[in-house]
């Protein structure tokens, strides 16, 4: 991907908060967004 790309992510209750940190790290260029409803970030 290139700089400046966006990534939107929708739940971070299964595995959306997972993968958010996940993509962030093996692409820091990457802006990551993640929209939750939970207060927490494990819910289960």
């Amino acid at each position: 991907m290139k700089s400046g790309d966006k990534l939107v992510i929708v739940g971070c209750g299964g595995a959306g908060g997972p993968a958010a940190m996940l993509a962030k790290k093996l692409m820091p260029e990457l802006d990551v967004t993640v929209i939750r409803k939970e207060e927490f970030f494990i819910v289960r």
